[in-house]
């Protein structure tokens, strides 16, 4: 809502509506976001006690340690069973996840190297997810002072970053569900059943690869056409209507993704499902 209100804004298109939207968009986003971060690091701390090997491909710690920092950037190496390269704040998980310097954080060496998720993957993904989520923060942060200085909807910088942003709530459900099932790898259900003891002795990889293909073949054709239509609609912006006009019931759509006009003259009804 953001992006599209700075979007139309920056055009000077329904400039007054999409004032008011940003505006209210923005408050929620003021709330929210702080509010998603409390309730990510709850979550984190639920993970740490329930499935601790997915928080330490998350820290990437692979020694169970007190003092772990907290890694802004690594390179992790699984066949070394250590980070190559490391770049953090000192104490920094430690006190996230236990609240105090001399807490201790599990390391992925408890666990066979067999059973260890990729931890690049989840290590990069993590970072991905907050970074998002702390993006939002600073833009409805930005907002605020903006709004204070009158600058809200006419700095173009801060609106075409605000585009841009559109995508961040994307990426940090993407990568965040990157984290979740990735991170339990190889387990299907953690420390009860694998990838490979749930596999049905009599399915072929070919039969495996066929269904997957298929599946990513219909959701591609799902998410090209909605994104399609969602940008048909955005750059249709909102119908101007005469004031002079009257609208019937029947003239509305009957669902909030219908295109259908329905004619109405005094004389028959429109029957919905």
């Amino acid at each position: 809502m953001c992006g599209v209100s700075a979007w139309f804004l920056i055009r000077g298109r329904d400039v007054e509506a999409h004032r008011r939207a940003l505006s209210m968009t923005l408050w929620l986003l003021l709330i929210l976001a702080p509010l998603q971060a409390f309730v990510g690091d709850e979550h984190g701390l639920n993970t740490l006690e329930h499935q601790p090997m997915k928080v330490a491909a998350m820290e990437g710690n692979w020694d169970t340690q007190s003092h772990v920092p907290l890694l802004l950037f690594a390179l992790p190496d699984r066949e070394l069973q250590a980070n190559r390269v490391e770049i953090g704040i000192p104490n920094g998980a430690s006190l996230i996840l236990r609240h105090s310097v001399d807490g201790v954080v599990p390391g992925l060496k408890e666990i066979p190297e067999s059973q260890q998720p990729p931890v690049w993957m989840v290590f990069y993904s993590f970072r991905v997810m907050v970074a998002m989520g702390l993006l939002m923060i600073a833009f409805a942060l930005a907002g605020l002072f903006l709004r204070k200085g009158g600058r809200l909807y006419t700095s173009r910088f801060y609106l075409r970053g605000l585009q841009l942003m559109s995508l961040a709530p994307f990426l940090a459900v993407l990568s965040g569900w990157f984290v979740t099932e990735i991170g339990r790898s190889p387990w299907l259900v953690y420390n009860v059943l694998s990838y490979k003891d749930a596999v049905t002795p009599s399915l072929s990889g070919w039969m495996v690869l066929v269904t997957l293909i298929g599946y990513v073949a219909v959701y591609a054709v799902i998410f090209i056409s909605g994104v399609y239509y969602l940008f048909k609609v955005i750059r249709q912006g909102l119908d101007e209507l005469d004031p002079d006009e009257e609208i019937h019931d029947a003239d509305r759509p009957a669902r909030p993704l219908s295109a259908t006009h329905v004619p109405f003259d005094g004389h028959t009804s429109a029957s919905r499902s």
